[in-house]
């Protein structure tokens, strides 16, 4: 019996110890920036319309479900099909589940500062430069992997590190390290990248520790239930060529090494944003107050070598980006208490504000008429969000001035995913039918059947408009609202006679 009370105490010892060690939460400013950012992209959530990769996956999930894709997994697709189910048609209600998981990438900010031991001032810089990156709040705009994965990688990279520290206060919280594993499984069903932190973070703990954790059961009880999810995705992978090995090679082909870190930082944000990853970056190789959390330091820096040699892009690193701005945060406060001087207390008041001008630039805050009016104000939204609807409208005008038997055997394609999957999700309520692509991941949904003699196509001409013999211009989509986007000027043509069927003609003409 006294064994056993001195065993109790000494976990109630513990638990105090860690108590006593770990600051007090900042709720308040903390939960106040994530509900002002929750709601501002609510607001926002209805401007303009679907992103071009938003009606990519809708489409995928609605018509071509499947246990992969080519540059996708299948949780987005599946996460959309779901949303429009519930909500048919509902912009609002698709941009709910991004606006969330941006404000929990900002809680999960917070926190890890906490868990390095930062006080309330450093757990709210860290959220707020979680706020104002460019990168993480313009993507918590859309529905997209790029909007899931932060999150991800931050809440794994948590665990971890709460782990690590209540691991050195001789509390075992193996139950962590299962999360952690079952975030990852997650993960992997919506990217790839997922498995790249994984690899580089148990690398850098075997070299940097703490070794203990890679022998640890619940961690490789996780591993298997990892395998084990991810497992119909790689049966799908093979059976398919590995296209996601395809989509790397795109990937690098559009990437320029030498503005990889430049990028990437620009999308960390101006001014905070960069500066906090530098100097937290820094902070995790060598100061002394992380320690015991080496490792992480040089699982980022593993992470940006991996994607700066694979030529990925520079929003990739967007998942770590949470990590450095709360030792960056925690290192500006140890520093601060060493000097026992308040005079650079003000400089957030000023940096901070400033550095959120152009993350709001970049959101659709802007109403089309000024857009139309101002054709070279610079506007994500406005290039890939407006015009589609457009587009589909005027494909189903030509395909209808078709005569009746023509049509019959007359198929809609697009020259590219973003075209087709607007001329699914769109054009199928005006009459259209299913549309097909050569393009990336579209070409994989299959190819017209071999009784279609004509196709409607939607974009320029290229290797597949050659195959045909007889072609017609029919329209070109106009601008919606005034406004410039990719979809204004498209040509809508008829093409007849191809000179091949088309199950030998789809695999000749496959573009990535």
């Amino acid at each position: 019996m006294s064994t056993f009370l001195a065993g109790r105490t000494d976990g109630l010892d513990r638990a105090e110890s860690d108590r006593a060690e770990t600051p007090a939460f900042a709720r308040g400013p903390v939960l106040a920036l994530g509900c002002a950012t929750g709601a501002l992209l609510l607001l926002l959530s209805g401007r303009y319309g679907y992103l071009s990769d938003e009606l990519y996956f809708l489409a995928a999930g609605k018509y071509y479900p499947d246990w992969g894709y080519m540059d996708q997994q299948p949780l987005v697709p599946l996460l959309a099909r779901w949303v429009d189910a519930a909500f048919p048609g509902s912009l609002v209600a698709l941009r709910v589940l991004p606006a969330l998981l941006t404000v929990l990438g900002v809680l999960v900010t917070a926190l890890i500062a906490r868990e390095f031991g930062g006080d309330r001032r450093a757990q709210t810089l860290a959220a707020a430069a979680y706020v104002l990156s460019p990168w993480l709040l313009l993507s918590g705009h859309w529905l997209a992997a790029a909007t899931l994965a932060p999150p991800e990688w931050g809440l794994v990279l948590w665990l971890v590190l709460r782990w690590t520290r209540l691991h050195r206060l001789g509390i075992r919280r193996d139950r962590l390290l299962f999360a952690a594993a079952a975030l990852v499984a997650v993960g992997v069903q919506t990217k790839f990248q997922m498995l790249v932190l994984c690899a580089v973070l148990l690398l850098a703990v075997l070299g940097r520790g703490p070794r203990e954790l890679l022998r640890r059961p619940a961690l490789w009880a996780g591993g298997a239930l990892v395998a084990v999810t991810a497992a119909p995705t790689l049966i799908w992978q093979h059976r398919n060529g590995w296209p996601a090995l395809d989509m790397g090679t795109v990937v690098a082909s559009e990437t320029n090494r030498l503005l990889f870190v430049p990028s990437a930082l620009l999308f960390s944000g101006v001014v905070v944003g960069a500066v906090l990853c530098c100097y937290g970056f820094w902070r995790l190789l060598r100061g002394p107050e992380f320690g015991e959390y080496r490792y992480l330091g040089w699982t980022v820096l593993g992470v940006v070598g991996f994607y700066l040699v694979a030529s990925g892009r520079p929003n990739y690193q967007a998942g770590v980006f949470g990590l450095l701005f709360a030792a960056a945060a925690v290192g500006l406060q140890h520093r601060r208490t060493a000097r026992r001087a308040a005079r650079f207390r003000w400089v957030p008041w000023v940096v901070y504000p400033v550095s959120a001008l152009l993350p709001l630039a970049l959101l659709p805050v802007y109403p089309l008429s000024l857009l139309a009016e101002r054709p070279g104000v610079v506007n994500y939204s406005r290039m890939y969000e407006t015009g589609w609807p457009e587009l589909a409208r005027t494909a189903a005008a030509a395909y209808d001035r078709l005569p009746a038997e023509l049509r019959a055997d007359t198929v809609v394609v697009g020259s590219t995913y973003p075209i087709a999957a607007a001329l699914d999700v769109h054009g199928r309520e005006l009459g259209l039918p299913r549309a097909y692509s050569p393009h990336r991941g579209y070409w994989f949904f299959g190819a017209p059947p071999d009784s279609a003699r004509a196709m409607i196509y939607v974009g320029g001409r290229d290797p597949l408009t050659r195959h045909f013999h007889e072609r017609r211009r029919m329209a070109t989509v106009p601008s919606d609202h005034g406004v410039v986007n990719i979809a204004r000027g498209v040509p809508v043509t008829l093409y007849a006679e191809p000179d091949a069927p088309w199950s030998e003609l789809w695999p000749r003409v496959r573009r990535l």
